[in-house]
């Protein structure tokens, strides 16, 4: 019978490819007031190295074209930081709606008003976890990575904000 058993539960994985779980809070705090649900992408290799890639061609673009305003004012490479993360974020979040192969919802989720967020059967891997929102009338970036090796849940905590 044990065998019989053993034969059945390989028959059905097979096929099937290994998945997990990732789980999280992305972390404010109680005095700041999140404006709207917070958007949390995950990125598989590919779209991470797409979003640096992205990102680092952006920034020196904005280097080479403000770097005088930068020696004057230093504070104003933040807000061009700022800016350029969000743009390669935008960019990834259009290239990954376009790709046919995945589905695209599966790796787009909100928070609930508390900040938690999960995304179910995602294939073993490395990914990258942007979590994009405004507190007050600033919009924040989250980043955090994460390797999934294992269907047993990984439990997050987003607090490491992009400048």
């Amino acid at each position: 019978m044990n065998a019989l058993l053993v034969a059945a539960v390989l028959f059905l994985g097979q096929g099937t490819e290994p998945t997990g779980i990732i789980a999280g809070t992305v972390v404010f705090s109680a005095s700041q007031k999140i404006s709207s649900p917070v958007q949390v992408i995950l990125l598989s290799q590919r779209y991470s190295d797409l979003w640096s890639s992205d990102l680092q061609k952006r920034l020196d673009v904005y280097w080479e074209r403000y770097k005088p305003a930068f020696a004057r004012q230093k504070e104003f490479f933040f807000e061009v930081s700022k800016q350029a993360h969000r743009e390669a974020t935008n960019y990834v979040i259009t290239r990954m709606r376009r790709d046919t192969a995945g589905n695209f919802s599966n790796y787009l989720k909100e928070t609930t008003p508390d900040g938690k967020f999960e995304f179910k059967n995602v294939p073993y891997g490395e990914y990258k976890i942007l979590a994009v929102g405004k507190i007050g009338d600033q919009e924040v970036i989250w980043q955090e990575a994460v390797d999934v090796r294992s269907p047993i849940p990984q439990f997050l905590e987003l607090n490491k904000r992009i400048p």
